[in-house]
């Protein structure tokens, strides 16, 4: 019976995108959420997003979907 559970659970955690870094951008100023390196910046990528899924870097963001990589010039 624990290995079933078990096996649910850790189906579970790998199939759900549950920990993905997001972001909001208007106008080049974007909010990061569950991002290790901001929670804002700035940058010259003007794409507006909502809650998109991004990949975050110490100088960088990458929109998942798209694949554009946005330089960061001023964070918080």
């Amino acid at each position: 019976m624990k290995k079933i559970i078990i096996s649910i659970f850790f189906t579970f955690l790998f199939s759900v995108d549950a920990f993905s870094e997001m972001a909001t951008c208007f106008a080049g100023e974007c909010e990061f959420y569950l991002s290790l390196w901001y929670d804002y910046a700035e940058t010259l990528c003007m794409d507006s997003l909502i809650m998109e899924d991004v990949e975050t870097g110490p100088i960088s963001f990458t929109i998942v979907d798209t694949g554009e990589e946005c330089l960061i010039f001023n964070e918080r």
